[in-house]
């Protein structure tokens, strides 16, 4: 695999009826992806095997979760561990776009 590099603006793809997932990169051990949320849409509270790591690049919201309900906007970064509950709501009045590393 080579080395990616994206500028994310031009990834960001909203949908009217969901959250968006944009797959930017996927490997053995790892995958990214640009989630980008309308206001009101979610991600559902959910777990998965591996640890994701979510860099929020716009928008504000609130994530739902062990250590939650916590507020998150543009800056903040966030660790779900393995076999940890984890979502997000936009209750805002923006769109909320933010990466989402995964691992294992």
């Amino acid at each position: 695999m080579e080395t990616e590099f994206w500028e994310y603006k031009d990834k960001v793809v909203y949908h009217p009826e969901k959250a968006n997932k944009v797959e930017l990169a996927q490997s053995s051990h790892s995958r990214a992806t640009l989630w980008c949320l309308m206001p009101g849409q979610h991600i559902h509270a959910h777990v998965h095997a591996g640890d994701h790591i979510w860099v929020v690049l716009e928008g504000e919201g609130t994530f739902r979760g062990d250590g939650g309900p916590r507020e998150v906007k543009a800056g903040t970064v966030l660790m779900a561990p393995h076999g940890k509950i984890h979502g997000v709501d936009n209750g805002g009045s923006q769109g909320l776009v933010f990466v989402s590393v995964s691992a294992g």
